[in-house]
């Protein structure tokens, strides 16, 4: 999966290192915490409402509600919602499903995590071929939020020279 920054990110890191760099530095890093716990918070919520970032999910097929016995779409044990984290690194954030964090059958759940948010076919040794529809639950909410994201970091930078 790749990471894709929006805005003027060239310009605005060239502007921020002629200037203070431990009060830019301390700053950025509040706004980026304030951010990725706000999406988290979001992430987490959307899962359990089933329409994160006001997207709905598509129903489960009849057989998984069967199988599950529930009809909400990636609440089986709590551990994908559960594993939804941020990771503070400097003046950036990680958010969503750190590499290595496994459920109780040792499966990955970044692996989960990404059959839920882009979809995918299984072949199935028996010949059987399953589609997972997509399920969206980490982009629909980073887009809902966007702006404020936006609003939180320019505040930031604000507080710099106010």
């Amino acid at each position: 999966m790749k990471v894709k920054k929006f805005g003027y990110w060239k310009k605005v890191d060239r502007v921020l290192k002629n200037c203070l760099p431990a009060n830019v530095e301390k700053v950025l890093k509040k706004a980026a915490e304030k951010c990725a716990l706000l999406l988290v918070r979001e992430i987490k919520m959307g899962i359990k409402s089933q329409a994160p970032g006001g997207q709905k999910f598509q129903p489960l097929a009849e057989a998984t509600i069967e199988k599950k016995g529930s009809s909400k779409a990636l609440i089986d044990t709590g551990f994908l919602i559960s594993a939804i984290t941020q990771k503070i690194m400097g003046d950036k954030a990680f958010v969503g499903l750190l590499r290595g964090t496994r459920n109780k059958d040792g499966d990955e759940i970044v692996n989960i995590g990404a059959i839920m948010e882009f979809g995918a076919t299984v072949q199935m040794p028996s010949g059987v071929t399953i589609v997972i529809p997509a399920r969206p639950f980490i982009h629909p909410v980073m887009e809902q939020h966007r702006d404020e994201l936006k609003r939180i970091f320019a505040e930031a930078i604000l507080e710099l020279f106010g």
